[in-house]
């Protein structure tokens, strides 16, 4: 159990990639908090979590509303005392041509993808720079590398998730605070199966090197390592997991 003992943040993690490394932050010993949108989601993800022995706590929570945010981390520090391991996971995506994106679209894409892990990280900081210590893990995608058709919001939020994650690596460092992005490919979550098309998800895995779809586990592998001392000396970085996918080429 390399985290045990651990009080962590993970935002959307009721299910997809953000489930699957609340599961994978449990079994090694975290006490996690499940911020989400689909509260009955996160409800869930916490019964299973306290099935294995652990300590979880559900909770509704909108991470682009700076108030509720601010909520977040009371409830945490009341009940786990401090927050060792943020994970900014919660995410939207709106797939529609350059052109016929509208405003809408494109703001509240940025306003949960982008603004929400200011938010959030923000908020989490100041108290891991009283405490001296954390990670502070973000989750962006390969489109942030990549040109894919149909995705000019979500590229745009994580591309800026990539370079912003540089930033606060390095206004942090002196409070030894880690901050590093993971960078997943195509993972094959609920979200993928309900946006795109089955000529899209064939087209992206014949492009695949390792000639399939990642899977959510695949992810949380990633985030139990920048969450463990085995990272600590590695700040500002993203790590790719995408099955070879952006060494490969583009769409």
């Amino acid at each position: 159990m390399r985290l045990e003992g651990k009080a962590g943040i993970v935002t959307g993690g009721a299910k997809g990639i953000g489930g699957a490394i609340v599961s994978a932050f449990a079994r090694e010993g975290v006490s996690v908090v499940i911020p989400d949108i689909d509260f009955p989601g996160a409800e869930s993800k916490a019964a299973e979590v306290k099935a294995i022995g652990q300590r979880a706590i559900p909770l509704l929570c909108d991470v682009s509303d700076p108030v509720q945010v601010k909520e977040m981390v009371k409830i945490t520090l009341d009940r786990f005392g401090k927050v060792d391991i943020l994970v900014n996971n919660a995410a939207t995506t709106k797939y529609a041509p350059f052109l016929e994106m509208n405003l809408d679209g494109w703001k509240s894409t940025l306003d949960l993808d982008l603004t929400g892990y200011f938010i959030c990280a923000q908020a989490v900081a100041g108290e891991m720079v009283q405490k001296g210590k954390g990670k502070i893990i973000n989750i962006a995608s390969v489109a942030a590398q990549l040109g894919i058709r149909r995705s000019s919001a979500y590229t745009a939020s994580k591309g800026g998730i990539i370079s912003w994650t540089r930033v606060i690596a390095i206004e942090l460092a002196p409070n030894n605070i880690n901050v590093n992005c993971i960078a997943p490919g195509f993972i094959m979550t609920e979200l993928a199966r309900i946006t795109l098309t089955e000529a899209e998800i064939r087209a992206r895995q014949e492009r695949i090197p390792l000639m399939r779809y990642g899977r959510p586990e695949d992810v949380a592998g990633a985030a139990v390592f920048l969450a463990s001392a085995d990272s600590d000396y590695i700040t500002g970085t993203t790590i790719f997991v995408d099955g070879g996918f952006t060494c490969a080429g583009i769409l």
